[in-house]
This record gives C-alpha cells, structure tokens and sequence, in this order.
C-alpha cells in the first residue's frame, strides 16, 4: 500500500494537519403549477414544471435581504404572455406579456417552502398562453413589464376561448 492511501482524506501532510473544507449554500428551487378548470363542466388540467430564477431575480433576492430600498416588498405579481422562446438567464421581461394579476395569495412559509398563488379567470386569460413569470420589487405593478423579473418559465395552454379559468402556484424550496 502506497503512501498516498494511507494519509486521511483532507490531511495535508506539508502543514501537518487536517484540513476540514465546509460548504455552504443556500440554493432556492422554484416549481409551477398550472390548473386550469373548464367553467362549465369542471373539468381540471394540471400541468407543471421547473422555472428558471433569472439573474436579475437573484439580485433582487439579495437586495430583499439587505433591505435596499424599493426591495422591502417582497415578490407580488404574476403575469403571463404570449412568447414561446425558451426563458433564459438574461432574461428581465416576459417576451410578450399579454395580462398580470397581482398574487392572489402568499401565505406564511411551510418550513422553507413558500407557496405563490395567483388566479385569472377564463375572460382575463382567453388567449394561447405560452409563458409566465413572477415579478418583485416596489416598482412592479399593474402595468406591463414592471418591476423586476424573479422567475420566468413556459407553459402552453390554448384559453383563446376563454373556457377555463386558470391557476398559477409558483412552489419555492430555499436550502434544499
């Protein structure tokens, strides 16, 4: 048996010691859901995902937890659009954003997972959806493109009849 496999994992033997490497993160998971619900039969769909938390999301996130200015208000509305172009990293906007709602609800968080709810009825969303995303900050409101983008992600769903009525949950785990 060589030297090199009797010496511990970790030990380096110039300093004589072991040394103890920790890492640390503080990864945060987001998940959609889609349900939407026929306003005459009841008939539901579901339909889910992965998003992607765009860079612009991460920076907001650690404004949030600096408490700058503007960022004090957490993440509140959900919009949807009507681009099918993949959601990228760079990403600051819906490609083309057809509606936003503010979030319906934001309960407290279940351990580390928060849960983000937002409703659209069949006449507000009645066109061929293709794309959502969750915005932030105290400048994003009713109007188009406002805020700053947290999360973006596509999910196809042919309302252009306006027949149902559409659910978004964005699930986020912290830490996980």
């Amino acid at each position: 048996m060589g030297l090199e496999k009797q010496i511990p994992k970790g030990f380096d033997p110039k300093l004589d010691k072991i040394i103890i490497e920790e890492q640390e993160s503080l990864p945060i998971k987001g998940k959609w859901r889609l349900t939407a619900r026929h306003i005459k039969t009841g008939e539901v769909i579901v339909k889910e995902g992965e998003n992607l938390i765009v860079t612009v999301g991460k920076v907001l996130v650690c404004q949030m937890l600096i408490d700058a200015a503007g960022y004090d208000t957490g993440l509140t509305w959900c919009a949807i659009g009507t681009n099918a172009a993949a959601p990228t990293l760079a990403d600051i906007a819906l490609g083309t954003e057809s509606v936003r709602k503010i979030i319906t609800t934001r309960p407290p968080p279940v351990g580390n997972v928060i849960t983000l709810t937002t409703f659209f009825n069949a006449g507000e969303s009645n066109f061929d959806l293709k794309e959502a995303g969750i915005f932030g900050h105290s400048t994003a409101g009713a109007g188009v493109d406002s805020g700053i983008l947290f999360s973006h992600w596509l999910s196809a769903f042919d309302n252009s009849l306006a027949a149902f009525d559409l659910t978004f949950d964005l699930v986020l785990s912290i830490g996980v």
